[in-house]
């Protein structure tokens, strides 16, 4: 297990560098261009909430792993749903074009609606180790998302003296709860996994970074190509 745990954190250190959260540190924009795909994600928070739910959680498992699986997935929902209460503050429902669901159903955010039902299949009859890698992932690709938009969130506050909680900073704010709690290392400590159920490990963790990677590069694109010049007169 300490190979695969290395090899999400390098991964990890790498998914940080995508050219979207250099986007999103670019103080020369303004922060509402830099969070204009904030809609986009309407697919993937809902998504993601349903995969903690009713994929990686199995209640009746008696398997020890996958019963401290079970007790975060009570705990954590990865907050990707919570920022949807934020979008009337931050005024992005004020554009017609979010309200209009061409916009989640198109071409240019096809990658990120569909990562879930991806997702799914991943953890449908995975086994609790393969589910732990999969937590474990969504917790990497999220906490670099989060930190990189509470940044941004933090600069719009600055402008319009509001406080905006969920996009960045409610996750944040958890960021010392983990699925890797001494608790589970120990167990993972006792596993002894063959090569074939390594390298399948492997094989997860690089496939769950490379959706989050196409998702992400394809909301820098929708950032690129999308004006939020209404949003720049209100702020």
């Amino acid at each position: 297990m300490e190979q695969i745990l290395a090899f999400i954190k390098t991964k990890k250190q790498e998914f940080a560098k995508l050219p979207l959260f250099e986007f999103l540190a670019n103080k020369h924009i303004h922060p509402n261009q830099r969070l204009i795909f904030a809609p986009v994600l309407d697919p993937l928070a809902a998504g993601l909430s349903d995969l903690n739910k009713y994929v990686i959680r199995e209640s009746s498992s008696d398997n020890r792993v996958q019963e401290l699986i079970n007790k975060y997935t009570y705990q954590e929902n990865y907050y990707w749903h919570g920022y949807l209460e934020q979008l009337e503050t931050l005024g992005f429902n004020q554009l017609m074009s979010y309200g209009d669901f061409r916009l989640l159903l198109g071409e240019e955010t096809k990658k990120t609606r569909s990562l879930c039902s991806t997702l799914e299949r991943y953890g449908f009859q995975a086994s609790p180790v393969q589910k732990l890698i999969l937590v474990e992932v969504l917790e990497a690709t999220a906490t670099v998302f989060f930190e990189a938009a509470l940044a941004v969130v933090m600069e719009l506050e600055q402008i319009t003296k509001q406080e905006f909680v969920y996009l960045g900073a409610g996750y944040v704010g958890l960021e010392n709860h983990h699925i890797l709690t001494p608790e589970m290392l120990q167990v993972l400590a006792e596993i002894k996994l063959t090569d074939s159920e390594r390298q399948a490990a492997l094989e997860l963790a690089q496939n769950v970074f490379e959706l989050f990677t196409e998702a992400m590069n394809e909301l820098l694109a929708h950032s690129q190509t999308n004006s939020c010049n209404t949003l720049l007169q209100l702020a």
